[in-house]
This record gives C-alpha cells, structure tokens and sequence, in this order.
C-alpha cells in the first residue's frame, strides 16, 4: 500500500465512555504508519483559547482541511456539523442519539447537528458504532453502510491493577471494605445515581461513584462517596464492589463500566436503555426497572451467580479485535 494515503480523525474532547473509544482508534492506526498516514486534529489544540473560540477556530480550520487538505479518509463524529465534500471518505463514529439529557440552547445544538448529519447520508461512507442497536438505528435512517466495532478492553492492564497489597491499601483510603459496598458507576447528571440511591439506601452498604477521566468538583448527592481515581484504583474499586450498577436515564451506547465490572467478575445491573441492553444480555441478564432493582440486587449477588463461563464471555472483548476491525475497515475504504 503506498504511505501517501492520507487519514484524519477529528476530534473534540469528551470526558466520557467514548473517549477511551477514541484513544483505543489511535493507537489502532498510529501502530500502522507504515501503512498509512495518521494524525488527529483536536481541539485542545486551541486550549489557550476560551472554549468558544476555540470551537470556531477548530471548525473553520478543520472544515478547510475537509475540502482542500487532500484527505483520503475523515474519522468524525455528527456533533461537528461538517459538511462533508465528496472527494473524501467519511468514516463517522455515532455510538449513541438521545437529546433527552440535554437542556436549552444544548439540546437545540444536538438535534441541529444530527440532523445535518441524517441529511447528508448519502455522503457517508460508513457508520461506526459500539452496538448494533445503533448500527441498526442508523441503517434504518438510510446509510449504507454502518457497521458495530464493539469496545476493546486492555485486560491484561486490569488485572495487573488488583494486586492484593495495592487493593487493600485503596479500599483503606476510601474507608470500603470488599464487597460491602455498591458501585453506581461513572459519575454524570443522568447516569441514574440519584435512583440508585433513593432505591437501595434501604440495603445499608455505601454506595460510591467514580470519575476516571476529570476531577469530580461537585458533590449535589447525598448518601454516595464521590471519588476521582486513577486507572488502577478504579480498577480495585470495580473489583471489589458487591456489584456495578448503571441506571442510565438515557440511551446508552453500551455502558463501559458495567462492561469492566463484568470482566472483573462483579454482579451487574442496569436501566439497558439503547446499547446497555445488549451488553447485559452477554451475560444472560435481563435490564432492571426501578420496581425490580432491589430484587435483582438480591439474585445477582448470590454466590456464584456470575458464573466464570459468563465472565469469559465478557472477556473476549480484546484491544486485539478492537485493533484488528478498526484497520480493516479502513483498508475497505482505501479499496486495497
């Protein structure tokens, strides 16, 4: 393959499952210089500049590029609002639509930006997405093509992180004890935390949510221990939790942490709105209602319940498949 094809992923940062997503496609085609030519624009690139700005500057520059930058192939995602030239090969990365967490002036941006995304299908190359419930939503608005490249996880890292002096000394730090508390979870506005706790603060066992990505600044929770950790200790933290549990008030494109805490082997449960649905039915796991969640509290934390086949199974989502998909569907695009 000759090096001068050209492929740019364009990016602006979140501190959501996503984000990892994103780092995990980098590190997917920047091993692969030899074969193509990798870069990410982004907009912290503007950093030094306020937050508006910087977003004007990053769509001017970036737009230009679209149309003169001799691009082969654009990683976007719809909430960019491009428009897409059709001399280029748009690879957009969609995991999830749900305006519903959104208020005001946000959530008109978010519905404008979809829409000029659904609107220029026929531009799109191919959709990528975390669940085939949203590869299939998108099918169904008219591209053609959108395909489901699932999460990878890097679980030979995770399982490094539970070595059993360091674990003690985290769950010391935070005042827990293993598998006498409860996980809720990353921290967000409609994560489903504030359920969680007004349904479960009957079991007596403290509940926690964890930031891995920002500092959590704001605490308008009550009864939960909110905690910024590192990699590691977020991974003692999951391990250890009697179970995981994500009540997302919205459409999730999968659920990254109750994934993690599967790996681990820790109950879980969930709302399974959206793509959450599927990630539970890996397991055999039916999502849980707020009439219900306490029940299934119960059932799931039974010993043995998560059974080591079922792990397994949440297992086998690797770094290595993530790897192997992301670089073939680029080849497919590159017609090599």
């Amino acid at each position: 393959m000759s090096s001068n094809k050209k492929v740019v992923r364009f990016m602006i940062n979140r501190n959501d499952g996503a984000s990892e997503y994103d780092i995990q496609i980098d590190n997917a085609l920047n091993d692969w210089l030899n074969k193509i030519s990798y870069s990410v624009k982004d907009i912290k690139d503007y950093k030094s500049f306020p937050r508006f700005l910087a977003l004007i500057i990053f769509w001017l520059r970036s737009q230009y590029m679209l149309f003169f930058g001799n691009i082969d192939i654009a990683i976007v995602s719809p909430w960019m609002m491009f428009f897409y030239p059709k001399h280029v090969s748009i690879i957009c990365i969609s995991h999830h639509y749900d305006p519903s967490v959104f208020k005001g002036i946000r959530r008109m941006y978010v519905n404008l930006s979809h829409w000029l995304f659904i609107f220029q299908h026929s531009r799109v190359d191919l959709v990528v997405s975390c669940s085939k419930y949203w590869s299939k939503y998108y099918k169904e608005r008219g591209f053609k093509k959108t395909i489901t490249i699932f999460n990878g996880f890097d679980i030979e890292s995770m399982d490094k992180s539970l070595v059993v002096q360091s674990s003690n000394l985290v769950l010391r730090r935070f005042n827990l004890i293993s598998k006498q508390y409860l996980h809720l979870g990353s921290f967000g506005p409609a994560k489903g935390q504030k359920t969680a706790i007004r349904l479960l603060k009957n079991t007596g066992l403290p509940m926690i949510a964890t930031s891995p990505s920002r500092e959590i600044t704001r605490n308008n929770l009550k009864d939960i221990q909110l905690i910024n950790v590192t990699f590691e200790e977020y991974n003692v933290l999951l391990k250890n939790a009697k179970a995981t549990i994500c009540m997302s008030e919205f459409k999730e494109g999968w659920c990254r942490v109750l994934h993690e805490a599967a790996i681990h082997g820790t109950p879980i449960l969930g709302s399974g709105l959206g793509g959450m649905k599927e990630l539970l039915e890996i397991g055999g796991f039916a999502a849980s209602t707020t009439e219900i969640l306490e029940e299934d509290l119960k059932t799931r934390t039974k010993e043995d319940y998560v059974s080591k086949d079922k792990v397994k199974l949440y297992r086998e989502f690797t770094l290595e498949k993530f790897y192997e998909a992301w670089r073939f569907c680029v080849l497919d695009l590159l017609d090599v």
